[in-house]
């Protein structure tokens, strides 16, 4: 058996090798390429994820809430997520490929919602599909953006799809809102879509559209009025009713009318909305061209003929170029024939002199316009000329230029006098490279006497003048007095000249006539002699005008020769103030740095100017004063003296206030040991030195206090200041010092005590616990056997005082012990701080009258129970 089965034979199988791919492997790899292109189309169709911030996540639904741009959708939110400060959440959204485009720095984003209101129903769409984010695109060429903050609102420059876009300028909304028709004839043409406040929050502004079919209806003369809500108009002949349609009542509405020959407007042109019907002013549409400050009302101002109202003035507006300013006007079609070439319009002013008064209503209503009919062709452009204006172009009128350093306080209308007779007047007064430039128009009567050799001087004030032969007073009659006047001499050839010199007076106008010649020497002082050399030069507004002759030492300072030419000497006023002008002025402050340099002339030579300021000390006896630059110069201002007697706390540098505000310092206190009193020399400041400088001016210490109503003048409890009441009268500069407040305003009366008390200067007088007035005097009687108080009472509660009144003293705290215990009496805080006195008056008997100034009362050291009890009423005169 084992050889039989080791010779049988034996089989080996044969192995064949697969050198293809099984199609079983087919199948995973369709599914991967099918799943690579899914996730691939995936990424394509999720376009950009984008980040939009808002307030709150109302209405917003991941997966659901969609992006719209004019009803199209071009993203869908993905998710919504809180922001890391908790402050607001914000979407992670997809904008789809096509539309990645409408992304950037200026997209915006706003959630649209259903509303309901009178006007109609927005965003019925929204009720349908729920709500979604509207995109707005903003501009292609700005920076890409993924970030975005969504507003609160739709924007309100947003414009309608379709149409022709319009925006209309109102004073308010009225009872305009979104949604409001425009309508043409009763019939609806277009809607308003959004409205805005203009930049300067001055003007409302209103954007529509006009539907495509429509928009030939508007042009360039279409006006617009608000017809919403109810009118009504009072007036003699009773009250107008004015009622539209229930709609126009309800959402508001607006009416436009375009005339015949208006012009195509494009798109987002914009209109006035007038309030009304009237104002609107339908009719033949014109433009007329204003002077400047023409105080035209802009809305209703009437256009006259003969005293009838042919027209109105409906809006204003600047030209291109913003030159002119242009009033629309309509004018009704009946005068049509009376809008030519020829005809004027004429500015209707009001005027008030000593002559008359002329168009009075017009300081409250506005100026109008008159229309002067003319013959000529057909015009709907006009100017409208003021009055002296027109009558210039009406006649042959002569027109000349005066030129003069100061305007004198001439005005337009002044006249201009030959030997007192009126022959022209002032007809503008403008300033021109720092000339002043006079207007004058004389009368075709009067052109002849205008000649080559004319010299015109200021009149209409009074002068004086101190000659050789004494002095020389010259008033003008009152008329003149009052409204000034330019008068002149007839000299010379017939051949006039555009341009002549204004002299401030007569008499320089005589010495011009003679053309003098040579120079003329003043004094100037100065504390030390300023960087100059004799013959630098005397400066007037950088125009030399004399030179320095000599210098020379003397007690306390320097005296400076100065040559003036006479040709010049015109210029010396009595308000001329002199300064050196050499080298560099630098003024430095929180502002920056000023630095001034004068010409090079002066820098080497050095130089001394002069000006005339008003307000300036500028002599020191016969000399004028020389300050050291003309910064000093011009805040020196004027020295006056105070007197004060007892102690002041006031030192140099204390501060002259005029409710609050600083009109002056102290310079020096000097004490005056003979009379026991402080002399203090105040330097006021030139704007206020004319008017505090008066004989009536009271000055006086302002001290703080402290009560239970509060503290005042605190900051003078570490730097005292004085303050002043501006007076009336002559101009005097020494004055008293005066410790408490003028009382010249109140009511005098005596009070009489055993003892003084608590009662002193300032002590409140008080009636119900109210402060009525204070003591402002306190003294010995004339036998020294009582005490004498003088107080004052505001003319407002004067009455309150009778002739019975009972006054006592309720200054301080009253302690009275005893076997009973102890009594403490007080009255308010401000009394124990202060004191005081109070006053009552006995009821139950008729009412005494009222109390004379200056009646004497006895004041009580203490009041009986029974005064405080009283309640007299006491009526008010």
């Amino acid at each position: 058996m084992a050889n039989s089965t080791q010779n049988s034979p034996s089989y080996s199988p044969d192995i064949k090798r697969n050198k293809g791919m099984s199609p079983l492997w087919l199948l995973p790899i369709l599914a991967l390429i099918l799943s690579g292109w899914l996730v691939l189309k995936a990424i394509n169709d999720a376009g950009e994820r984008i980040q939009i911030h808002f307030s709150d996540a109302q209405g917003l639904i991941a997966g659901r809430t969609t992006i719209r741009y004019h009803g199209l959708e071009v993203g869908i939110v993905r998710d919504i997520k809180l922001s890391d400060d908790l402050s607001n959440i914000y979407v992670e959204a997809d904008i789809y490929p096509e539309a990645t485009k409408l992304l950037s720095r200026d997209t915006l984003f706003w959630m649209v919602k259903p509303t309901a209101s009178l006007s109609g129903i927005s965003g019925l769409d929204a009720l349908v599909s729920g709500n979604y984010i509207a995109i707005q695109p903003g501009d292609e060429s700005s920076e890409p953006e993924t970030k975005f903050n969504a507003l609160e609102r739709p924007p309100a420059d947003i414009r309608a799809p379709s149409g022709l876009n319009i925006t209309l300028r109102a004073d308010d909304l009225g009872g305009i809102s979104i949604g409001s028709q425009i309508v043409y004839r009763k019939i609806p043409i277009g809607e308003v879509y959004s409205y805005q406040l203009d930049g300067n929050e001055k003007n409302v502004l209103i954007h529509a559209s006009i539907q495509d079919e429509y928009r030939s209806i508007i042009t360039d003369e279409s006006r617009f009025w608000n017809v919403s809500g109810l009118g009504a108009t009072l007036g003699v002949h009773g009250v107008d009713l004015k009622l539209d349609s229930l709609s126009s009542l309800i959402g508001g509405s607006i009416a436009v009318d375009s005339p015949d020959g208006g012009e195509p407007v494009s798109d987002n042109s914009r209109f006035r909305l007038y309030p009304d019907l009237k104002t609107a002013g339908r009719g033949i549409p014109i433009k007329i061209t204003l002077p400047d400050d023409n105080r035209i009302n802009p809305a209703g101002a009437p256009i006259m003929y003969r005293g009838i109202a042919i027209g109105q003035i409906t809006d204003l507006q600047f030209s291109n170029g913003r030159k002119d300013i242009v009033a629309l006007a309509a004018i009704e079609p009946v005068f049509s024939d009376m809008l030519t070439t020829g005809s004027h319009f004429i500015l209707e002013e009001a005027k008030v002199s000593l002559s008359g008064i002329e168009n009075v209503t017009n300081l409250l209503k506005g100026n109008y316009l008159t229309l002067i009919a003319g013959k000529g062709d057909k015009s709907r452009y006009f100017t409208a000329l003021k009055k002296d204006e027109f009558h210039q172009k009406q006649s042959n009128s002569t027109f000349i230029t005066l030129i003069a350093e100061n305007s004198f306080g001439l005005e337009v209308g002044d006249n201009v006098l030959f030997k007192g007779i009126s022959v022209g007047e002032v007809t503008k007064v403008s300033l021109v490279k720092n000339k002043v430039h006079i207007a004058l128009h004389i009368g075709s009567d009067y052109a002849s006497l205008i000649k080559s050799e004319n010299r015109f001087y200021v009149t209409g004030s009074a002068t004086v003048e101190l000659t050789e032969s004494g002095l020389n007073v010259s008033v003008p009659p009152a008329k003149q007095l009052l409204t000034g006047s330019i008068s002149f001499t007839s000299e010379g050839t017939r051949s006039s000249k555009k341009q002549y010199t204004l002299y401030p007076s007569q008499s320089l106008a005589e010495l011009a006539q003679y053309n003098v010649s040579g120079s003329e020497t003043i004094t100037l002082f100065a504390e030390q002699l300023p960087p100059v050399n004799k013959g630098s030069p005397l400066l007037y507004k950088n125009l030399k005008v004399g030179r320095i002759s000599e210098f020379n030492l003397v007690k306390n300072g320097v005296e400076v020769k100065v040559s003036i030419e006479k040709q010049y000497k015109h210029l010396l006023t009595e308000n001329a103030v002199f300064w050196n002008y050499s080298g560099v002025e630098v003024d430095a402050g929180l502002h920056g740095i000023n630095v001034k340099a004068a010409p090079l002339k002066s820098l080497i030579q050095g130089s001394i100017a002069f000006d005339s300021i008003a307000g300036v000390e500028n002599k020191t006896g016969d000399k004028w004063l020389l300050y050291e630059s003309f910064k000093t110069a011009r805040t020196y201002g004027r020295t006056i003296t105070l007197v004060a007697k007892g102690e002041n706390h006031i030192s140099k540098g204390t501060s002259v206030k005029y409710n609050g505000i600083k009109v002056g310092e102290a310079v020096s206190v000097t004490p005056d040991f003979k009379h026991e009193t402080m002399t203090i020399k105040l330097r006021l400041l030139p704007e206020y030195a004319d008017i505090l400088a008066k004989q009536d001016s009271y000055f006086w210490i302002a001290q703080p206090t402290l009560g239970l109503s509060g503290v005042k003048n605190l900051q003078n409890f570490w730097a005292p200041a004085i303050n002043v009441k501006p007076g009336s009268g002559k101009a005097t500069f020494k004055f008293n010092l005066h410790k408490q407040p003028s009382d010249s305003d109140g009511i005098a009366f005596t009070l009489q005590s055993e003892t003084l008390g608590a009662i002193t200067i300032g002590t409140p007088i008080l009636f119900r616990d109210m402060e009525v007035g204070r003591v402002i005097q306190v003294g010995l009687g004339e036998f020294a056997d009582r005490v004498v108080s003088t107080i004052s009472i505001s003319p407002q509660y004067a009455y309150l005082i009778r002739k019975n009144s009972v006054f006592w003293n309720t200054s301080g705290v009253d302690v009275s012990i005893g076997l009973g215990g102890a009594n403490i009496k007080a009255g308010t805080i401000d009394s124990i701080i202060k004191g005081g006195i109070t006053f009552s008056t006995p009821d139950n008997i008729p009412l005494q009258p009222v109390a004379e100034s200056g009646q004497s009362f006895f004041l009580n050291s203490t009041p009986e129970e029974s005064w405080k009890t009283w309640r007299m009423p006491i009526p008010k005169p």
